[in-house]
């Protein structure tokens, strides 16, 4: 297996791994390049629904959704993004967001499989988040981190949120479903959140991956987050997308390094 750096400064590209056949040392190759890079691409990988959530339960315990419209029954672990309704959900998380930030505890881990692809639209932008705290100025830095923000669902995080495993503190804002910053007038925490939505886009902060067929992308939404582009129901494309629960997340711990 081979691990190259993207070069926007966060994220890897895995290389020389079938995620169907991972044995021990591949899954501690894999837990640890995302507790590092805070992103993987794995191409070249193909899954049937099951595959994907055997694959995706190398990192730990599955989060379940209700059956919809375009949702695969029987398979709850298994949520759809697509360009047509009958395929699944559309026209969703077109802003900077980390998946399940609405949850008490929020989802650690979300895992993205390609089923089907058109060649052009629907590319995901990816931005570092521990990077977005880090170079925000000092005492913008020691602004943000006495804030919380709530959710429109009443749910509160703090505005800078440490990763749980490694402690490292990171900009941590969901643009569409944060309704405000508590302490704050409305106008206040719209310009805040206006602001942090420029740095996230910041040049030279994202990531822009173009989706092929077969391709796995496995984000640690404590450190990255992302962002939907436009896809038109005249072209198909499927996304599977599994997500990780808080209360089952299997971290990097220090394990074995060798992969067969």
């Amino acid at each position: 297996m081979k691990i190259t750096p993207l070069p926007v400064g966060f994220g890897a590209e895995i290389d020389g791994v079938d995620m169907r056949q991972a044995n021990p040392g591949t899954t501690e190759l894999l837990r640890s390049a995302l507790l590092q890079y805070g992103l993987l691409v794995i191409r070249g990988q193909s899954f049937t629904p099951q595959e994907q959530i055997a694959a995706s339960q190398l990192f730990g315990s599955l989060e379940t959704f209700p059956t919809m419209r375009g949702q695969l029954n029987g398979l709850p672990e298994i949520f759809r993004v697509a360009s047509r309704p009958e395929d699944g959900h559309v026209e969703v998380g077109r802003y900077w967001h980390s998946d399940g930030s609405f949850r008490e505890d929020p989802t650690p881990i979300s895992f993205w499989y390609s089923e089907v692809q058109s060649e052009e639209g629907g590319d995901t932008l990816f931005t570092d988040l521990q990077r977005a705290y880090a170079e925000l100025q000092p005492e913008i830095q020691q602004e943000f981190a006495g804030l919380n923000t709530a959710h429109r669902n009443g749910v509160v995080h703090p505005l800078v949120l440490k990763h749980p495993k490694t402690g490292v503190p990171a900009l941590y804002l969901n643009l569409g479903l944060t309704a405000g910053v508590l302490g704050y007038s409305p106008d206040h925490s719209r310009a805040l959140m206006e602001a942090v939505d420029r740095h996230y886009s910041r040049d030279g902060a994202t990531y822009r991956h173009h989706w092929l067929p077969g391709d796995v992308v496995v984000a640690d939404n404590l450190h990255v987050a992302h962002k939907a582009t436009p896809i038109t129901p005249s072209t198909r494309r499927i996304l599977n997308r599994t997500t990780i629960r808080a209360d089952g997340v299997i971290w990097y711990d220090g394990g074995q390094k060798q992969a067969a």
